[in-house]
Order: structure tokens, then sequence, then C-alpha cells
């Protein structure tokens, strides 16, 4: 018998089972990873949407801008036609959610149903969708007529 050949399988086995290990702790670092990622973006686009939402409470003004808004790479969007996020239902809704790059079969809706962040605006007028670039912008909120329209400031 040949104890050569014999180590020799012994060690490349090591070798696969230590590469197969190494493997599932790096996908289990990276998902951990952009797990933290995401949950910090979804804090700030609440965040957002939180100024966003004191200010359309604030009675006494009719004009105003909210800076700051986060995070990038998402969108701001209106949804007052058909088409709602699950927690909008039948009412219409401003949404900060992921941005998604090619939207067929209604996959940014879906998107922000999911992992977005929304709130219920009733008199909102559609502006369809702001991006929020890198590293924020800044809208103006205007409620006239009953009707609350908003636009990113300087546009």
């Amino acid at each position: 018998m040949n104890k050569k050949g014999f180590l020799l399988a012994e060690e490349v086995m090591k070798i696969i089972l230590a590469i197969i290990a190494l493997g599932i702790l790096t996908s289990l670092l990276a998902s951990l990873y952009f797990n933290s990622v995401n949950s910090q973006k979804f804090a700030k686009a609440e965040a957002s949407l939180e100024r966003i939402k004191e200010v359309l409470k604030n009675e006494e003004s009719t004009r105003e801008i909210v800076s700051d808004i986060t995070p990038p790479g998402w969108n701001l969007l209106s949804f007052v036609g058909e088409k709602k996020p699950n927690s909008c239902f039948g009412k219409n809704c401003l949404c900060i959610c992921s941005d998604i790059k090619i939207n067929l079969f209604d996959r940014q809706l879906n998107e922000c149903s999911e992992k977005g962040v929304c709130e219920v605006v009733e008199n909102l007028e559609n502006f369809g969708e702001i991006k929020i670039k890198n590293p924020s912008i800044s809208v103006e909120i205007l409620e006239s007529e009953g009707r609350v329209i908003i636009k990113e400031n300087g546009s």
C-alpha cells in the first residue's frame, strides 16, 4: 500500500473542509454587515419622514423647507393613485424607500411595502419621486387650498 497517496487524500479533504468553513464564515459576516447597514438606512429614513410629518402637523406655516432628507440612494415617493403600499391602503401616502433601478411589475411599490417607511398624508398631491442624492436633499412643503404639495427645494 502507498502511504503517500493516502496522506495526500487526507490533506486534500482537510483543505476542502477549511475552504468550505471560510466560505460560510465570510457569507455570515457579509450578511451581518449588510443587515446592519440596511437597518441604519431604515432608521435614517424613519427620522426624515418624522421631520416631514412634524412640518405637516404644524398648522401655523403654509410653506416650510425640510433639509437633510436621508439616506442617499433612496427615493421620496408619493402614492396617490390606485396602487399604494400596504400600510397606506386606500389613502394617499408619502414613502421613503430604496431605489429600484428597473421598475417592472410594481417592484418599487413592493419595495416600499416591504422595506420602506410610509406615512398617510390625506391631501397629498402627486409629485412622483424625488431621488435622495448624496449626501442629502431638501424639500419644500406647501399647503395650499387644503392640498399638500412637496417638491425638491430649488426646483
